[in-house]
């Protein structure tokens, strides 16, 4: 789901002409921490990360550094996958990815984006290991997992009933003249 700026702002516009024709789906604001996330604090989205980085290094690529804007995006649509999940089949969706890759390449600088999504239930060893281990057997996940990208964000969000959403946002950092003019912009 690699996507520029030209294609977003094209997806983001249809999307919002289907917006009326979907289920009314909650969109509530989930307050976030502004701390950066700990890298090594145990924890499922941590876990989620660290085998996305071993995975990356098996085949050769480099392990990405968590940004703590995207894991606040990745967080924020696991979340929302959560709370909607009865008015989603399934519970999984891309819905508003257009807004987060915008939001991305806008107020964080990124370039391209693409994000991987993937939920489990029922009694695991490993939450994380299913999940990455999902993404690995699906073509268009696992080519987010090995391309070439500065930064991801990783959110992860339990259900009451157990069940594990998560969200990982793959971006890479833009260091154009351009980029750092249209930022500069906004304010």
């Amino acid at each position: 789901m690699k996507t520029n700026f030209y294609y977003s702002t094209a997806a983001a516009t249809a999307a919002l002409m289907l917006v009326s024709c979907g289920p009314q789906l909650e969109l509530a604001t989930v307050p976030m921490s502004s701390a950066a996330p700990s890298r090594t604090d145990g924890s499922l989205a941590g876990n989620v990360h660290s085998q996305v980085n071993s995975h990356r290094g098996a085949i050769g690529k480099s392990s990405l550094p968590r940004h703590a804007g995207l894991d606040r995006l990745a967080q924020q649509h696991s979340e929302f996958m959560v709370r909607n999940r009865g008015k989603i089949e399934g519970g999984l969706t891309h819905y508003g990815f257009e807004e987060r890759a915008m939001a991305a390449q806008r107020l964080m600088g990124m370039s391209n984006v693409a994000e991987n999504i993937a939920t489990c239930s029922g009694s695991f060893s490993s939450p994380s290991s299913t999940l990455v281990g999902a993404w690995k057997n699906s073509a268009g996940h696992a080519k987010n997992m090995k391309s070439n990208w500065d930064v991801t964000g990783v959110g992860v969000a339990v259900a009451p009933d157990g069940t594990v959403f998560a969200t990982q946002i793959f971006a890479s950092q833009s260091h154009s003249h351009m980029a750092m003019t249209d930022r500069m912009r906004q304010f």
